[in-house]
């Protein structure tokens, strides 16, 4: 169990070093949520793509 802590500690720090969050977007809303759609709408994009490809199938 300790050396499982311990590749969790190991793993979380370097996903924090691989991955830093800028300062100022931890801490804004509105970029939070101009992300969030940006993600929504990528999303459903993607959902839209994939459902109308399959129908040239047929």
């Amino acid at each position: 169990m300790g050396s499982l802590a311990v590749l969790w500690r190991w793993l979380s720090s370097w996903f924090a070093r691989a991955v830093p969050v800028p300062a100022q977007a931890a801490c804004d809303p509105a970029a939070d949520e101009a992300l969030r759609q940006s993600i929504h709408d990528v999303t459903h994009e993607q959902l839209g793509i994939a459902h109308w490809s399959c129908h040239t199938h047929f």
